[in-house]
């Protein structure tokens, strides 16, 4: 019978557990997993998942279904032995007492965990921990079954590591055709030994996907690109990436949890829930969810638990690891929240300080709408973050026209103000193109004279190449992340003080990561996203238009000059004064001076 059905058959002590029995109707994330169980053509079955969110029942029935219909030798390997027995004696002993179908391989043996076996009339369960590899026997086994691996080091001492020499024990019976081997785990950091399983030849790691429940385009959940805050109703939503439709959870999400489908990441989906590209089995199965599918955790609170991790950096990994099941970076960036707030100075958003001497914006832009950051320029390296604001805009349903009407509203016509109440204009404004519905941007842009087309694209030679055919600049924004990252180190990089700590956390969530090529030993550099940094990005942008020819020069050779002063506002009033002293002087006042570029 399927593993499905023996899952439906196990019966569980209610101490410990919310019901008595499997509901895969709330976790249905866990029955393709289920379907592999005892499948010869499967060798490895792994799962990486948050933390409580019924990952470990994938064991439970990989095991109850070995005692009832395949009977055989078991390993089941756990980090510790001190975490290790009262895991088995709460998820394993007590689903044996529980389920009469299991109860009656039960011998007169008292079970004892202190003797490392659970002996049953059919089989034998071997217990074993990863710190000491010494107690792993070398019997062959026709299951292995290995318990949070996250726990698990690299190596232990001069000796393997657990899964390899775990896996070494079911080579027998894998070579017969009938061993299998499980593993479960809420991630770690990369590089780690859970996360080194995904990269081994042969292996097909699946992600969850789910249907809108109004469009039905299927997606991956992502917390920062799905979860919404209202800050006036103070309500937290899940919203469809496509069309703005919302994920309930107030049913256990079971409302379109139940038509989810396994697809590898950033496969295209049919909205039938078919794959436009079919994958075939392969001998290593892996699958991840989060808890934005978890029926046991819902967004608000969810979204609680990050307001309470996000400032606190050890916490804030638990959250990236158990709760969002992803893989912590191990960086060697420098910056945080809380440094970033070592940079706030005495002015407030919307505010010019008085060395500023051009202002330039980025904008970022995501299916959601457009992330801009204003930041203006001084002599000397010296910088300072003037706004930081988001425009709501849903890429997909909207054209060119509500973009140009959305720029010329919330940022174009947007006037700032020095302390001495002297006015200020944007000079230039720089704009990603990638993502969707790029030809309604570009002609959207085609409006606005200031308006820089950007696109990044880090594996060119050069700073920067200029498309002349899209007016489009293909940049390396790494090299304007290096900058952004050594700029934010110095009291040079001044930010409001009442700037909001999404943008402090947002210019944090891309760290340099140190990446070891472990065949030759070669170090490399990369920058990787560990959370939403679109003002991050946003800010990058400000930097990229200080090297991009304007009318002006190149800014950054010009903003030293004690003559440097770029700011629309006065050249708008500089070229009226000129026209109305030509009109004065001239006898018919019918001839005007050009406009000023700006």
């Amino acid at each position: 019978m399927p593993a499905k059905t023996i899952a439906e058959r196990i019966r569980l002590p209610l101490r410990g557990n919310i019901l008595d029995r499997i509901d895969l109707t709330l976790t249905p994330y866990l029955l393709e997993p289920m379907e592999y169980i005892g499948d010869s053509e499967v060798e490895w079955i792994g799962v990486f998942a948050p933390t409580q969110s019924g990952k470990s029942v994938l064991l439970q029935v990989a095991v109850a279904d070995c005692i009832d219909q395949d009977p055989g030798p078991l390993f089941y390997l756990l980090p510790d032995e001190t975490s290790g027995k009262k895991q088995i004696k709460e998820k394993i002993i007590a689903m044996i007492d529980k389920s009469e179908f299991l109860t009656q391989h039960k011998t007169d043996r008292k079970f004892d965990i202190s003797q490392k076996e659970i002996a049953l009339d059919n089989m034998t369960i071997t217990t074993g921990w990863a710190g000491s590899l010494g107690r792993m026997s070398s019997t062959p086994y026709k299951r292995v079954v290995l318990d949070e691996v996250r726990l698990m080091k690299l190596a232990v001492g001069e000796e393997s590591n657990a899964i390899k020499f775990a896996g070494d024990r079911l080579t027998t019976y894998l070579d017969m055709g009938i061993g299998q081997g499980y593993m479960v785990s809420s991630p770690s950091v990369e590089g780690d030994l859970l996360h080194q399983q995904l990269s081994v030849p042969g292996t097909l790691v699946q992600y969850w996907h789910v249907p809108c429940p109004d469009c039905g385009e299927y997606q991956e959940l992502d917390f920062f690109k799905n979860v919404e805050y209202d800050k006036k109703t103070k309500k937290v939503s899940c919203i469809c990436r496509f069309c703005g439709g919302e994920f309930k959870d107030d049913d256990k999400k079971r409302s379109w949890n139940t038509r989810g489908v396994y697809a590898p990441k950033d496969a295209k989906i049919n909205l039938d829930g078919t794959l436009v590209e079919a994958v075939e089995k392969c001998k290593r199965m892996f699958f991840h969810w989060s808890s934005m599918e978890s029926p046991f955790r819902d967004f608000k609170r969810i979204w609680n638990e990050y307001l309470q991790t996000k400032d606190k950096l050890q916490d804030y990994k638990n959250f990236i690891q158990c709760w969002l099941a992803q893989f912590w970076i191990d960086d060697i960036s420098k910056t945080s929240a809380i440094k970033m707030s070592e940079r706030q100075g005495p002015y407030e958003l919307k505010e010019v300080p008085d060395d500023v001497r051009v202002l330039f914006a980025g904008i970022d832009t995501q299916d959601s709408g457009f992330f801009v950051v204003v930041r203006g320029f001084g002599s000397g390296r010296r910088s300072w973050l003037v706004d930081e604001f988001y425009i709501e805009c849903d890429i997909h349903t909207t054209d060119f026209t509500d973009f140009v009407r959305l720029w010329d509203r919330d940022l174009f016509s947007r006037v700032y103000t020095t302390r001495d109440n002297k006015k200020w204009k944007i000079a230039r404004t720089a704009i990603d193109t990638g993502g969707h519905r790029t030809t309604e941007l570009y002609k959207a842009a085609c409006n606005f004279s200031s308006l820089v087309l950007i696109k990044g694209r880090d594996t060119q030679n050069s700073t920067y190449m200029y498309n002349k055919d899209l007016n489009l600049y293909l940049v390396r924004t790494c090299e304007y992340l290096d900058e952004t990252e050594e700029r934010s180190q110095s009291d040079l990089f001044s930010l409001p003080n009442n700037v909001e700590s999404a943008y402090k956390n947002q210019f944090c969530n891309i760290r340099r990561q140190l990446k070891v090529n472990r065949t030759n030993g070669e170090k490399t550099i990369k920058w990787v996203k560990i959370g939403q940094c679109d003002y991050r990005f946003a800010d990058v942008h400000t930097f990229i238009l200080l090297d991009l020819p304007s009318s002006r020069g190149i800014v950054r050779s010009e903003l030293d000059k004690t003559d440097f002063l770029w700011n629309p506002i006065a050249d708008e009033k500089k070229e009226a004064e000129l026209r109305v002293q030509f009109r004065d002087s001239s006898t018919g006042g019918q001839y005007e001076i050009g406009g000023f570029d700006w």
